[in-house]
């Protein structure tokens, strides 16, 4: 199968969305990149799986503005640079614009989504693929369109979102889920994708594109979609109030999933980037020199001390100390290198971002073996990150201690072994009801429960901006 690049995938979906609006007289042949007809037409197997390219390039969408964003709400980083004031006014003081940052992180993901099911709706009419080529095929969509909805609804929270949306453009806007529906709904995706790549082929019908290393056929790529299942389950149990059986739900597809407290905490999937021209670099590496991205001074107040008197290594080996930026009366000295390249730290445009690596999943199965009874287990699952990836000692709580004082060890490492990853400080504090305990650095400064409504929807539905939507 020949490879396809991402800068292609880029191409594919934007002529997905747009081909409808074409005239005969330009109907100029593209084999890169297919049309809505030809893929839900009669489409071949070389046609899909160029599209399945797309549909993976379609997880980067809106990365870096995530970081940027949620990172500044949950308060690992801010952006410094100074050519744009909402950074540190709107991002951090409100209040979120539905035309600006706060109607951000939207409506790339829905053209993603898009892509997708003009994908799915072209399987089952390919006559040159297998029934288990068609499963593998479905199962590897329905779980990207899974990822790409859950981080819709971590960006909405409360208000929900919209998850039936494919229907034409003549039609009304869909229908807003509540967040428990929403989540029941993302749920039953994965699910059905498990069952569709159980049923899969021996291998995937295209190339898997970069950032899958491990995780490229639909066996193991199946063990990928339990391990997000079981993070969707967590954030069930405690975002939608869905408690022990979610959290036993997790514990049953850690199990199927590549969790390993022993292996390599860096083993996974990832948000893949590269330096190659026309391809897509990453969106938030910078010179240590720059000044937009800075990490929050509490990283530094806040990280606990090794044995020999020094902090955790999460914290010395994810950033370093500049010359003092002052921005709006916010001031920091701490830069990200986590994706510079080590040694030199310049810039590094290949670095990838995880999208969902072992060391998560070892402390997603710490908070689902204590909220099932498993104390023990759970204390081992935090020990084995704080000594492997931090350098610490184990940790002082007991299997007697409080759930509350278990929470608060639980974030500290989510807090450092995920820094500037996937604003991971804000869900954390959201669902566990602990925002106030995040630093504020201004007085009337504030910690948003969720992103706006774009205006754009609203005005879609008729409602006045802002707008919070009817849900189901």
């Amino acid at each position: 199968m020949t490879n396809i690049n991402f800068r292609t995938a880029v191409t594919v979906a934007g002529v997905l969305v747009f081909a409808a609006c074409s005239s005969e007289q330009f109907d100029i042949q593209n084999t890169n990149a297919p049309t809505v007809e030809a893929t839900t037409g009669t489409p071949t197997k070389l046609t899909l799986a160029r599209l399945a390219v797309g549909v993976a390039g379609g997880l980067l969408t809106e990365v870096g503005g995530e970081l940027a964003t949620w990172g500044a709400f949950g308060r690992e980083d801010y952006n410094l640079l100074g050519n744009d004031p909402r950074t540190t006014t709107e991002t951090i003081g409100g209040p979120l614009d539905p035309g600006g940052v706060g109607g951000g992180q939207w409506a790339g993901k829905y053209a993603s989504i898009r892509t997708i099911n003009i994908y799915l709706a072209g399987i089952d009419k390919a006559a040159d693929m297998t029934a288990g080529e068609k499963a593998a095929s479905k199962g590897y969509a329905q779980t990207i369109e899974a990822i790409l909805l859950h981080r819709l609804l971590l960006r909405n929270g409360t208000l929900g979102i919209p998850v039936d949306v494919a229907a034409g453009p003549d039609e009304p806007p869909a229908a807003f889920l509540n967040q428990t529906n929403a989540y029941n709904r993302i749920v039953t995706m994965l699910d059905d994708a498990r069952t569709n790549l159980s049923a899969g082929s021996a291998t995937f019908p295209f190339a898997m594109p970069p950032g899958y290393a491990g995780f490229d056929t639909p066996a193991s790529f199946l063990q990928f979609n339990r391990a997000y299942y079981a993070k969707v389950q967590i954030h069930r149990a405690t975002f939608a109030g869905a408690g022990a059986s979610a959290y036993q739900a997790a514990l049953t597809a850690l199990g199927q999933s590549y969790v390993d407290p022993a292996g390599n905490l860096k083993a996974g999937v990832y948000y893949a980037y590269s330096s190659a021209s026309g391809e897509p670099a990453n969106p938030v590496t910078e010179p240590i020199s720059a000044v937009r991205f800075y990490i929050h001074h509490s990283i530094e107040d806040q990280a606990q001390l090794k044995g020999n008197g020094q902090k955790d290594d999460r914290f010395t080996r994810k950033t370093t100390t500049v010359s003092v930026r002052t921005q709006n009366n916010l001031t920091e000295h701490l830069k990200p290198i986590i994706y510079n390249v080590t040694g030199s730290l310049d810039p590094d445009l290949d670095a990838d971002i995880p999208l969902l690596k072992n060391e998560e999943l070892i402390l997603l199965r710490a908070e689902a073996r204590w909220f099932t009874g498993d104390k023990a287990g759970a204390l081992t699952d935090i020990n084995a990150v704080r000594t492997r990836s931090g350098g610490l000692g184990n940790t002082a709580l007991t299997a007697g201690s409080t759930d509350a004082a278990f929470i608060t060890e639980l974030m500290y490492n989510r807090r450092y072994s995920l820094l500037f990853e996937q604003g991971t400080s804000w869900h954390d504090g959201r669902r566990f009801n602990r925002t106030a305990d995040l630093p504020q650095d201004r007085a009337g400064d504030k910690i948003f429960p969720y992103m706006v409504i774009p205006a754009g929807e609203c005005d879609a539905r008729g409602l006045t901006v802002p707008c919070t939507p009817p849900t189901t």
